[in-house]
């Protein structure tokens, strides 16, 4: 008898502990899906995959300058460029998912990545998209002093295969707008990458090379100082801030190419973190002060939330699959 009350006492004792167990769980789970209630406690990093000075870097030092007054922390950028921005998203899909490391990204390059390669350093998947702050068309700039003016200038010396231009490397939006202008022309560039349009800039002024493309927002303090001249933007529409340049599509030419800036997380972020920083965006985005600096900087803001944004990927996704049938960019 007093080994079956032993017996008993001893299950009892292990359900308790099991039940105990559980309760744990539930409460460590519960805690990762929400977060430390006190994020954050110290700067989040922001990782940019491209050197300074361009006009990724330049929009991500603008806006959490501001975010920041919205988010108890600073926000630290982090620059980390190679291979067309691959590098940087790599480590940050390996980054503990705690909120404190993120990544500027800059869809379709940071789409192309993993379309083109499987073995790629991350997949999309291994992001937690949280929020898009600018939409900026491509452009194509040459030296103030050039003698290519127009978009057809710049084909028929392509043509004549007498034309270099800059890019972002292989794998980067820019490449894939060079090849379908390539395959729409009938012709060849020689292409120059850089890690980054600052650095094909340089080229550029120093006369290394004839022309570059890059994005609207990153030709502004090199228009402003007279120093290049954008001949074509690659928007449906032409652009607010460069009114009398022509689309690629009014010289005939129906290549469009626009690149977004947003921020992502690693996919195992809790909910509670990426409402702050959104929140801290959508914030930075309305204070007028940013209105203001945007608009001297020629800046295009575009915001979309979390969801909106995750869509846009998404899209993105579906139409750089289909391109890729015809081969890498």
């Amino acid at each position: 008898m007093k080994l079956i009350k032993k017996i008993g006492i001893v299950a009892i004792a292990a359900l308790l502990l099991v039940g105990c167990a559980k309760n744990s769980a539930s409460s460590e789970t519960a805690k990762g899906k929400t977060g430390d209630s006190d994020y954050p406690k110290k700067p989040v990093e922001v990782v940019v995959g491209f050197g300074a000075g361009g006009e990724t870097d330049t929009v991500a030092r603008l806006v959490f300058q501001y975010a920041s007054k919205y988010f108890d922390q600073n926000f630290a950028i982090i620059n980390k460029p190679g291979a067309s921005g691959e590098l940087a998203w790599s480590e940050v899909a390996k980054a503990k998912p705690d909120g404190y490391t993120i990544a500027f990204i800059n869809p379709p390059t940071f789409v192309s990545h993993p379309v083109q390669r499987p073995n790629a350093g991350y997949k999309i998947e291994d992001f937690r998209i949280i929020a898009n702050m600018v939409k900026d068309p491509a452009c194509i700039v040459v030296p103030a002093k050039s003698d290519i003016n127009t978009m057809e200038d710049f084909v028929k010396k392509a043509k004549e295969g007498q034309l270099s231009i800059g890019y972002s490397g292989p794998g980067s939006s820019e490449s894939l707008t060079l090849r379908q202008l390539e395959e729409l022309g009938n012709y060849e560039f020689d292409k120059i990458p850089y890690d980054g349009s600052a650095s094909s800039v340089v080229a550029l002024l120093g006369g290394q090379i004839d022309s570059c493309i890059l994005n609207v927002s990153g030709a502004i303090n090199y228009t402003n100082d007279g120093s290049v001249k954008i001949i074509g933007v690659a928007s449906k529409e032409r652009s607010p801030f460069y009114p009398d340049v022509p689309t690629f599509e009014e010289s005939g030419i129906k290549v469009y190419n626009d690149a977004y800036r947003g921020v992502a997380a690693p996919k195992d972020v809790p909910e509670d973190v990426v409402d702050k920083i959104e929140e801290a965006i959508n914030k930075a985005l309305a204070d007028p002060e940013f209105k203001k600096r945007a608009e001297e900087m020629k800046l295009p803001i575009y915001y979309e939330n979390s969801e909106e944004f995750t869509k846009t990927i998404e899209q993105i996704k579906t139409e750089l699959t289909k391109e890729l049938e015809k081969g890498e960019w």
